[in-house]
């Protein structure tokens, strides 16, 4: 089997022709585009569940929308973010190559987000199932469901921080010739590090 960033990292971010800019890209591109999907198929099952007039779960449904865009700029944002914050280090690290190959490597490894977020999406599906009835009680429990706090989005989450940072720390040991181990360890805090902020 060839090497891939999900299974061997280090022997993937090896090769000479990688980390690709445009394969990051249509990787980050194709996250956004599952997470938006995920997001307006758990809003609809959502309102299915709640007891509102038609005109009220139209509303609902202009509003998610508007929402969804937000999301899909956030993760091409939230990419870019992460690259800058990893490459001051690499940057301080004496890394072989410039930003664009930290940039590559991060959008690389939101494969793992891809592989993941259709897991996240039947936990939200099977979430908005339990959704009441009441809308105010429901706006509560929406709230409390997308914080990601429940426990079987928190093992998705965690799972896929730790997942994501093996693979960015193996890619940019291989391809800014960093210590393995010192890169790793900077992939993890990162990612640590956003992890407990998206739980705030």
């Amino acid at each position: 089997m060839p090497a891939t960033p999900l299974r061997a990292p280090a022997e993937y971010f090896g090769r000479r022709d990688r980390p690709s800019l445009t394969r990051a890209a249509v990787v980050v591109f194709v996250e956004a585009a599952l997470t938006g999907i995920v997001s307006w198929l758990f809003v609809e099952r959502v309102i299915a569940q709640v007891d509102v007039a038609p005109g009220e779960g139209a509303s609902a449904r202009s509003a998610v929308a508007g929402e969804l865009v937000g999301i899909v700029l956030a993760l091409f944002l939230g990419w870019l973010l992460l690259a800058a914050v990893l490459h001051v280090f690499v940057w301080f690290a004496d890394g072989e190559r410039g930003f664009g190959t930290t940039l590559a490597v991060v959008g690389e490894a939101e494969l793992v987000g891809v592989v993941l977020t259709p897991v996240t999406g039947l936990v939200l599906l099977h979430l908005a199932g339990q959704t009441p009835a009441n809308p105010e009680a429901a706006a509560e429990f929406f709230r409390q469901v997308t914080a990601f706090t429940s426990p079987p989005l928190l093992v998705v989450s965690l799972l896929g921080t730790c997942w994501k940072a093996a693979v960015q720390g193996a890619g940019i040991a291989e391809s800014q010739g960093m210590d393995a181990g010192k890169a790793l360890v900077l992939a993890f805090v990162v990612g640590f590090v956003g992890f407990l902020l998206n739980l705030a």
